[in-house]
């Protein structure tokens, strides 16, 4: 996505994609990552809308939004920035992350395509998406293909 698209989406509560764009930086970037991708001063006047604009029903949209609130206060009383080394582990490790992005760039896949995809076994990848439909990022549905039955993953 090209960060001009995303910043227009992150600061735009009526993009048609600022729902869907802010909950999947704020579940995949760190705190610090997106005070520096969006601008330290932008983050301040946006913090507000992005606040109210972050899904509560996700866990893991729930943690970054206490990690932005936790910025903008160190940014607002002047704590965070001046050497920043803010690095806050989220619920998504490396290998979840990349399962996570290549649901993220089709409509639909299946386990099996997506184990392709990344090169990762696929009892790896189906513990990444069982990890990612308990966390609200994803959504499986069953199916059959060529007289099979299938598990299609799509973005929640």
């Amino acid at each position: 996505m090209p960060y001009s698209y995303w910043v227009k989406a992150i600061s735009d509560r009526n993009h048609h994609e600022h729902k869907k764009v802010l909950d999947q930086s704020v579940c995949m970037l760190t705190g610090g990552d997106f005070v520096r991708l969006l601008g330290e001063r932008e983050f301040v006047g946006l913090w507000k809308s992005i606040r109210d604009g972050v899904d509560h029903d996700r866990t893991a949209t729930r943690q970054g939004q206490v990690i932005l609130d936790g910025l903008w206060l160190a940014i607002m009383t002047g704590f965070a920035f001046g050497n920043l080394s803010i690095d806050i582990d989220k619920p998504l490790s490396t290998q979840l992350k990349a399962t996570y992005l290549d649901i993220c760039k089709y409509s639909t896949r299946n386990i099996y395509q997506v184990a392709q995809d990344i090169n990762r076994p696929y009892s790896r990848v189906y513990g990444d998406v069982k990890r990612l439909q308990a966390i609200g990022l994803i959504k499986a549905s069953s199916s059959k293909q060529a007289g099979r039955r299938v598990t299609l993953l799509s973005v929640a």
